[in-house]
């Protein structure tokens, strides 16, 4: 009986050392770019948008994605138009810099942040910002100076 006992503690213990980390990281703050060209490649991303929020006149964007090795950075774009309705609404596309696709095994949870300048620079009160492959609408009121 006791054989079984510490044989499974054996196996619990194995299995727990096993069990995959996930990985914190962060990206430093970037501006949104506003493109005249709405380029946009055209591929599934490797990356899932888990939540998204905006503190003060900055957006941060929590993601997660398989790979802890040749991460690439990310940028989020803007076409510089805004829907006509009330509130307006801008489209925003993240994307990876490069198109290599991160190495490894294990889990990555990064922290992407955004300040939101070039929003704030049209003047609304309110804008409604809609990013690509997340479905919750985050309301931008941009803070006045």
């Amino acid at each position: 009986m006791k054989k079984i006992l510490y044989f499974n503690l054996l196996i619990i213990l194995f299995v727990s050392c096993k069990a995959q980390k996930i990985v914190e990281m962060e990206q430093n703050n970037k501006e949104v770019i506003k493109s005249n060209t709405m380029e946009m490649a055209d591929y599934k991303p490797f990356f899932k948008i888990e939540n998204a929020w905006i503190e003060n006149d900055i957006l941060k964007i929590k993601i997660s994605f398989t790979g802890n090795k040749n991460i690439p950075e990310f940028t989020l774009v803007w076409n510089g138009a805004l829907m006509k309705s009330l509130p307006p609404k801008a489209v925003l596309v993240l994307q990876p810099i490069t198109d290599n696709l991160p190495t490894g095994k294990k889990q990555v949870s990064m922290t992407l942040t955004y300040d939101l300048k070039p929003l704030k620079e049209t003047n609304y009160n309110e804008i409604v910002l809609l990013i690509k492959d997340y479905n919750t609408q985050l309301h931008y009121k941009p803070i006045k100076n």
